[in-house]
């Protein structure tokens, strides 16, 4: 495997904190866990990407296959993860749900660390992230 690695940038925003209570889903951290390599810390880390060269390289990101969640109950969704690392210092995984009217500029990281208070975030912050774009050769 050949690793390539996308540059984008994004604002530090709020979440819904919908997440805590999906991320303490057992299935849901199995998955991540075997699928991910970690145990996410609770909640996601959300940005917005504003500056066009970033949500073009995302959504070229986002065509690649990813890592799949599959839901093992009914009212979840499918996901996909991608690999990435914050601000050079944190790996962890952007999680895409699969239903329709997900916005395209919103991110949702998690890691095994608190990302935010781990890099002394705060809204509105500019954040860098590579993600991890692997390929068979």
């Amino acid at each position: 495997m050949i690793s390539d690695r996308i540059v984008i940038f994004g604002k530090a925003v709020k979440g819904l904190e919908e997440s805590n209570s999906f991320m303490e889903v057992p299935w849901v951290k199995e998955q991540f866990v075997s699928k991910l390599g970690f145990t996410p810390y609770p909640g996601t880390f959300n940005l917005e990407i504003e500056d066009g060269e970033s949500l073009i390289r995302w959504q070229e990101a986002k065509k690649r296959e990813g890592i799949e969640i599959v839901p093992k109950e009914n009212g979840f969704c499918n996901a996909r993860c991608h690999r990435v690392v914050v601000a050079d210092k944190i790996e962890g995984a952007i999680v895409v749900p699969e239903v329709s009217g997900y916005p395209d500029s919103k991110l949702e990281i998690i890691a095994p660390d608190p990302i935010r208070s781990e890099l002394a975030l705060t809204d509105g912050d500019l954040v860098k992230v590579e993600i991890v774009v692997e390929r068979r050769r």
